[in-house]
């Protein structure tokens, strides 16, 4: 997990590792392949084992949301529309959208049902790794704890890669293995979340953090 102030470049860190933009210095590389060198047609199949779940969660507005979710299905796999809407609906129920919003618009919905939705389409092609921003921001405790744990499950269960960030401490949801702190770009700080309590209790002590 990053965590980090708003502005600290969290969001740009994300789009940079699912090659939606090109570093300035550097290099990603996702399956061996560096993203920027990467043509058009293996980019795409990369992108298909990446779920990305976006800050402001960018559902298609005058898009249903059952469409929204059965969206990246329907571009990057071939198959019948009832394969679509038996894993659309899988993936609805895993993160608790209701079935009477299927037909609904983004703008119908509550913080909660942008979060569920947008999460269930992340998820739906059973990515290799994730790509979170703030997923559960927002939400009360008890919520943002629920979805946390769904995210970790399916992490667990299928052998995927996270990388979460957040704004902050301690993050909702269950702990990650590791944390880092970003600002200006840069990694600041880094590790267990153990380590990160003293970290963070330190710059309370300091009066850097209030």
């Amino acid at each position: 997990m990053i965590l980090g102030a708003s502005g600290s470049g969290k969001s740009l860190l994300l789009k940079i590792c699912a090659g939606l933009i090109i570093p300035e210095e550097g290099k990603v590389t996702l399956g061996g392949m560096d993203l920027a060198l990467a043509p058009k047609e293996t980019l795409q199949d990369l992108r298909a084992k990446v779920g990305f779940v976006f800050q402001n969660s960018a559902l298609i507005s005058n898009m249903a949301i059952y469409d929204n979710v059965a969206l990246p299905i329907r571009y990057h796999k071939k198959g019948s529309e009832a394969e679509v809407q038996v894993r659309v609906e899988e993936k609805m129920a895993l993160f608790g959208v209701h079935q009477y919003i299927y037909r609904s618009i983004p703008a119908q919905l509550s913080l909660e049902m942008h979060r569920r939705a947008a999460l269930a389409r992340a998820f739906i092609l059973d990515p290799e790794l994730l790509l979170l921003d703030q997923p559960t921001g927002g939400l009360e405790s008890e919520k943002a704890q629920r979805l946390g744990r769904i995210i970790r499950d399916y992490q667990k269960k299928a052998g995927a890669s996270l990388l979460e960030v957040d704004s902050e401490w301690p993050p909702p949801g269950p702990p990650a293995d590791r944390v880092g702190v970003l600002e200006g770009g840069h990694i600041v700080a880094e590790g267990t979340v153990e380590e990160m309590k003293s970290y963070f209790e330190k710059l309370r002590n300091s009066g850097t953090l209030s």
